[in-house]
């Protein structure tokens, strides 16, 4: 095998799916379109491509770190390459039938993704709950093939001599996942109390007449969206909040011509804001709709977390070992989306970048952050002891897994969920564990963030610079190998339970 060749063929290939991806989540393209991308670039994917990086990786001296980690990464996208070549049809059929399913709502029918955002923006209980219970049953329809997929990748895990999906994983990402939800077990556990506590407040504040026993995944959808602090931050003020964000750290948005923001408005258009790695580091997208309120916000920052990580990415580095680009482990790159994305929870950030708001009203706002930031960390934990069992097993259209899922759910968050979610609320190759590890990298590094450049660090041109130091190795290194590296040691969820207890404790 030429690994040059073939590096230059993966780089070709990730491009071409982050376009597909890009275009359709843009309002270009009504449907996905992935599977003429996979037969074009399908000798990636074979048992011989995966053979022959397994041969280059074991002939490639131990000295060589980077060519082997490299090598590592290269093999892992490979085997995912395989799993998802032979899933392309299901795939495209399974976000076909995402995009063209309806919710009959007020005389008319909306699209299923535009349901969640009507549910945010519903303040009567009994109303948002009737439209859940629609959009539920409206995804449940697409759970066959949800289902096939999930039981494709499976067979094709074992296929490649896996005992199973979650084994495969545990090999290609280096972490042992039953050891990391120990330690998101001994997570929930440790916030329990404060978090139970604080979500009672808010929710006797924000959810009037509903029951806190009976709080449901609608609650929390209006309840996330905060519509009472919407003065605060209006849909105007997002982009130049993100540009003044930056310029704290010697970043000036307007001037990286890499990095292109799509604010269009296009009627087909996903409204989440999302980032693409079109061909990074010289061509990255932005994709925003605003539409304000804080919930906005704290995406569009989360997401120019990615692009600045992209964008400043070496170009040297990615022309040479593009895999560092589209790795199988994301940790590394949402652990610098959180540490912009957690801006907002600073609230000495928030004094500087909302001037005319109180001072109760910096504390209030970064009070149901906080929380908002422990609701999902303590529902990924549960998602990920979930995947662990789903992985696992062979029988996916399970009612046991269907009642785990919510049991787990429900427990971890305080929010009930349909178990008819059990298939819907997955992403492909344990993203959990990559979003948790990512949470405990980036409170280690703001902390060291702060010890080294003082409260205000992201005031400081020095701490910019440190960062683009950091992106500039793009995801070369796991956020274990960052932690050691940065000088914080490892990453910690004692820390990160810390810390989020104690800002959504009472003072």
């Amino acid at each position: 095998m030429n690994v040059s060749d073939y590096r230059s063929e993966f780089a070709a290939f990730s491009s071409a799916i982050e376009l597909a991806h890009y275009r359709h989540r843009a309002g270009f393209e009504p449907q996905l379109q992935t599977e003429p991308v996979y037969e074009r670039y399908q000798d990636l994917f074979t048992r011989d491509a995966i053979e022959g990086l397994k041969l280059a990786l074991q002939q490639l001296p131990e000295s060589q770190e980077t060519g082997r980690a490299g090598l590592n990464s290269l093999l892992g996208t490979a085997r995912i390459g395989f799993l998802e070549a032979h899933a392309k049809e299901l795939t495209d059929e399974y976000a076909h039938c995402q995009s063209s399913a309806q919710v009959e709502w007020d005389g008319g029918r909306v699209s299923l993704h535009s349901v969640p955002k009507m549910v945010a923006n519903e303040p009567d209980a009994v109303r948002r709950r009737e439209l859940m219970a629609r959009w539920v049953d409206a995804v449940a329809g697409c759970n066959d093939i949800r289902a096939a997929r999930l039981e494709s990748l499976h067979e094709s895990a074992r296929a490649l001599g896996f005992d199973s999906y979650r084994a495969l994983y545990v090999e290609i990402i280096g972490t042992d996942l039953e050891a990391l939800a120990l330690r998101t077990d001994a997570f929930l556990a440790r916030t329990e109390t404060a978090y139970a506590s604080a979500l009672r407040r808010a929710a006797t504040r924000d959810l009037p007449g509903v029951s806190f026993e009976e709080l449901q995944y609608s609650d929390y959808l209006f309840f996330q969206r905060m519509s009472r602090l919407d003065r605060f931050f209006p849909a105007g003020d997002v982009l130049p909040t993100y540009a003044a964000a930056m310029s704290g750290l010697g970043i000036h948005v307007e001037q990286q011509k890499n990095i292109h923001i799509d604010a269009e408005v296009r009627p087909t258009k996903n409204p989440r804001a999302a980032c693409f790695r079109i061909n990074a580091p010289d061509d990255v997208r932005l994709l925003v709709a605003p539409v304000g309120g804080v919930y906005d916000y704290t995406v569009l920052f989360h997401e120019a977390g990615h692009a600045q990580h992209f964008g400043w990415s070496s170009r040297e580095l990615i022309k040479r070992h593009p895999e560092f680009m589209y790795p199988p482990d994301h940790a590394t790159t949402e652990g610098y989306a959180f540490l912009l994305n957690y801006l907002f929870l600073d609230p000495l950030w928030l004094r500087e970048h909302l001037p005319n708001v109180s001072e109760e009203r910096v504390r209030d706002i970064q009070g149901c952050l906080a929380l908002l930031s422990l609701h999902n960390v303590r529902r990924y934990c549960a998602r990920l002891r979930y995947e662990l069992t789903l992985h696992e097993t062979s029988a996916v259209r399970s009612e046991h897994l269907m009642h785990l899922y919510a049991q787990l759910q429900s427990e971890a968050t305080g929010f009930r969920r349909s178990p008819q979610l059990y298939l819907w609320d997955v992403d492909d190759g344990f993203y959990a564990a990559a979003y948790l590890r990512a949470w405990a990298f980036e409170v280690g590094l703001r902390e060291h963030l702060r010890t080294r450049y003082g409260r205000r660090w992201w005031a400081e041109r020095r701490a910019g610079d440190e960062l683009i130091d950091l992106w500039n190795t793009s995801s070369r290194y796991t956020v274990e190998d960052l932690a050691k590296h940065i000088g914080f040691g490892e990453v910690s969820f004692e820390l990160l339970a810390d810390s989020l207890t104690s800002a959504v404790s009472e003072e």
